[in-house]
């Protein structure tokens, strides 16, 4: 992605939180399903640190290159969700995205909580229709730090039985607020 100002790329798309926060003195941001790292890459000289998570073994290696000179980012190779343990990932060539497909696999899997941040000001989620079990395995940190959250929502969540309502349902029954969303990207806080 080529962001040229602004949060503005050079099809027009717009970092749906850039015009919330830009004034804004940033301290933590999560990038949970950071692929080869577009949103880093743009967030990484805005912010004091970012904490990545990425656990797709075939496109690591990109990421970390793409990273690797900027010291306020945090490689994780790691899958979050609502439990401990490890899983496979697979790769459909009709949407051209990776998804979880078992709960068995070498790739660990982990709850953001278990990572005690602090300071968080934005989580991110792009995780394939895997983000009910990243936000159950978030709960305690969101509640904690209140921070932004920049969701994609769409149906690709009907690979695990999930309906997009339910990130909505999720998101509202811990106070959070849809202030922001254009397809397949919403933003949320606290207000």
């Amino acid at each position: 992605m080529n962001i040229l100002r602004d949060g503005i790329d050079k099809k027009g798309n717009y970092d749906l939180l850039w015009k919330y926060v830009k004034n804004q003195k940033l301290r933590t941001v999560i990038d949970i399903g950071a692929w080869w790292g577009p949103w880093t890459l743009w967030w990484q000289t805005h912010v004091k640190k970012i904490e990545i998570f990425e656990p797709n073994t075939s496109i690591l290696p990109m990421l970390e290159h793409n990273v690797k000179e900027f010291k306020n980012c945090t490689v994780h190779k790691t899958a979050l969700g609502n439990t401990s343990g490890s899983v496979s990932m697979k790769y459909e060539t009709h949407s051209g995205t990776n998804h979880i497909s078992s709960f068995d696999g070498d790739i660990k899997l982990k709850t953001l909580d278990s990572y005690s941040f602090t300071e968080i000001d934005i989580i991110k989620i792009d995780v394939e229709g895997f983000e009910i079990p990243v936000l159950e395995g978030a709960e305690e940190t969101i509640l904690s730090q209140k921070p932004w959250i920049q969701i994609e929502s769409n149906s690709s969540g009907n690979r695990y039985k999930r309906h997009k309502i339910e990130i909505n349902n999720f998101l509202k029954n811990i106070g959070m607020t849809l202030i922001d969303k254009k397809w397949p990207d919403q933003v949320w806080i606290f207000k």
